[in-house]
């Protein structure tokens, strides 16, 4: 695969990254909390950050998100003590804990190695991206 150019505005690069991670996420086919598939019950699958996605070091780490429908999405976004409780279930206190100091941390994405790297992993997993 030939790397992303350089020449490509970091912005439309950050934002394809962002598009292939949640793509990656969805692809688990399943809501993680409920069990419904896609559309199952009238809702669309949706990639649900742990860490919000304003944190650009764990944007697109693949820990920081869950598969959800779009209805358990919007209730852990209307309850998060509910969501806090499902994270620590789910991965455990560690590594929210490494989220939230990847998140908390210095330096800078490079955006365009990071959707060579999603990319690679669409590859991998059969995703058309």
């Amino acid at each position: 695969m030939k790397p992303t150019s350089r020449k490509r505005k970091v912005s439309a690069v950050k934002a394809e990254a962002t598009r292939l991670h949640s793509l990656i996420v969805r692809s688990h086919g399943r809501c993680q909390n409920c069990g419904d598939a896609w559309r199952a019950n009238g809702s669309k699958l949706e990639c649900a950050h742990i860490v919000s996605r304003r944190y650009s070091r764990t944007r697109t780490d693949l820990n920081n998100a869950f598969c959800l429908c779009s209805r358990c999405h919007m209730r852990f976004t209307e309850w998060p003590l509910e969501f806090a409780a499902f994270v620590t279930a789910e991965i455990g206190e560690d590594e929210y804990a490494r989220l939230v100091g990847l998140a908390q941390g210095l330096g800078k994405v490079d955006w365009y190695d990071e959707l060579d790297r999603l990319r690679l992993l669409a590859d991998a997993i059969g995703l058309a991206a």
